[in-house]
């Protein structure tokens, strides 16, 4: 496709996406009833009973600096700040979201040093959340929550919650979305600084304003950044950025994706992989999430793209099903690519976010961890692990190459959230685990090695221990990890469960 080509196409989802971001936007203001006063008294019900509902309340206010207790000791080599993203305004006078992922988005910092582990939290202060924090209630109707009187959405941006990744970039944090912009933020003081403008000092200029920027960027060893936005129209927007944040390159991939909602890719050396659901959109139905349903004989389709061109190169189709979440993707001599998946065979746990937002605890089935190979003559191959799975990461330094070791997520007591933290060897399969226990709802867990040699540093995770409603941070050795932590760091509080986050050594 031909540049000037480009830039027009791109310029046109940019005026697209300012038209209509999603497409259950169309008449927010114009939405019957309130469920969402119904959402928070059934939650408020349910609350009262079931004690593993606190991740689920929400704050109102930041968290200001505090040093938190500590067991253990902190590792010698332990020394930087761990940031965490997630929602954290649920819930607005007596009005309640209709799914987790509408809530505001609130970072979290953990800073390790010889003196401690100190603690604070700051909302980023979005339009949407400024606006709605002077008025004391909610003004904007969500994905899924429609509100009688709803202002207006103009585009993405209008409702960004910034709520579900954050990522150090050229020594600030980007707090990111699935549907709109990254926001920009202070690594030391988490204060707000502004929408993240893609196309500034670039050849895109003003054409990239408002187009998705995908909460799951994956950065190269060498630092290089790169990223997707699904679009309404089911087109991909693919990014390249430099290790600064600089755009360098943008491309259309026409994909004819029909499933409204995609949340993570995969880079090898070589290739971008981007691995379409097995999900179909109704878009008669005027919510976005719960307009979503699993086509169980729709296959998967995996897109390879070229990284220097930003092109379509092949296609593979895999078996129906369902992943929010992949660990790693590499591609061995013959030029075979192997990629893994937290897979899902249905959609029910998207489903599940909303349930629980009424205070309803459902069992979903889980996912497992997956293994694929996708063979150059076309062939693919399929192999599942057992146990539970979930928000896989491995060692940064080999994101695109062969990894030995994926963390994950699992869950052996609970049937609530996740319970366990595992480091798997996808060589043999062998597992290494420790369960924190039924009583804890535990969050993701991440790599924090500067050795760049799979084995050695540590994970870092936080867990809400429910009986007392705290939240800890924990420190574990990557080798060992069944031993449990070697410090654990305790809030006098709870904070909301998150979703994902990033370390940034000193």
């Amino acid at each position: 496709m031909e540049r000037r080509e480009v830039l027009k196409n791109i310029f046109s989802l940019s005026i697209a996406a300012a038209v209509a971001p999603l497409p259950s936007f169309a008449n927010l203001s114009s939405a019957e009833g309130d469920l969402l006063k119904q959402n928070a008294q059934s939650f408020n019900k349910a609350l009262l009973i079931n004690p593993n509902l606190q991740g689920f309340v929400g704050l109102k206010q930041n968290i200001p600096p505090q040093t938190l207790m500590i067991e253990g000791a902190i590792p010698a080599d332990f020394k930087g700040a761990f940031y965490r993203n997630g929602p954290a305004i649920h819930q607005r006078q007596e009005q309640r979201y209709s799914h987790l992922f509408e809530g505001d988005g609130m970072v979290q910092q953990f800073s390790f040093s010889e003196e401690g582990v100190t603690h604070q939290a700051k909302f980023v202060n979005t339009d949407k959340f400024i606006q709605e924090q002077q008025a004391e209630k909610f003004l904007f109707s969500g994905p899924d929550s429609k509100l009688k009187h709803s202002r207006s959405v103009t585009g993405p941006d209008s409702i960004n919650t910034a709520n579900i990744n954050v990522l150090p970039v050229n020594g600030e944090l980007w707090a990111l979305w699935e549907a709109g912009s990254a926001t920009a933020l202070d690594a030391n003081t988490l204060n707000t600084k502004g929408l993240v403008d893609l196309g500034k000092n670039t050849k895109y200029g003003r054409s990239l304003k408002g187009l998705a920027f995908s909460a799951h960027p994956k950065v190269d060893p060498d630092g290089t950044i790169w990223n997707f936005g699904s679009t309404t129209t089911g087109d991909i927007v693919l990014y390249h950025l430099s290790k600064q944040g600089i755009t360098q390159k943008v491309n259309i991939l026409k994909t004819n994706y029909r499933g409204g909602m995609l949340h993570d890719f995969l880079v090898t050396h070589k290739h971008l992989l981007i691995i379409l659901p097995s999900i179909i959109q109704d878009k008669t139905n005027n919510t976005f999430f719960g307009a979503i349903s699993f086509a169980k004989q729709l296959p998967m389709r995996v897109l390879v793209v070229d990284k220097e061109t930003l092109t379509l190169k092949r296609e593979y189709n895999l078996e129906p099903g369902f992943a929010f979440h992949f660990g790693n993707a590499w591609e061995d001599q013959q030029g075979n690519i192997r990629f893994d998946a937290s897979l899902y065979p249905n959609l029910d746990n998207l489903h599940y976010m909303s349930d629980i937002m009424q205070g309803r605890i459902n069992h979903p089935e889980p996912a497992k961890t997956t293994f694929f190979t996708l063979y150059k003559n076309g062939q693919t191959k399929k192999e599942t692990l057992s146990g539970v799975s979930e928000f896989p990461r491995i060692y940064n330094h080999l994101t695109g190459l062969k990894n030995d070791t994926l963390v994950t997520l699992s869950s052996i007591e609970s049937d609530v959230w996740s319970d366990s933290v595992r480091v798997i060897n996808t060589n043999t399969g062998k597992q290494d685990i420790f369960t924190y226990g039924k009583e804890y709802l535990v969050e993701e867990h991440i790599v924090v090695d500067t050795s760049q040699k799979e084995g050695n540093g540590y994970l870092v995770g936080t867990a809400l221990h429910v009986p007392s409603k705290r939240t800890c941070v924990n420190i574990f050795k990557a080798s060992r990890v069944s031993e449990g932590p070697v410090c654990k760091a305790w809030l006098p509080h709870s904070i909301p469960l998150g979703f994902h986050g990033n370390f940034m050594p000193i």
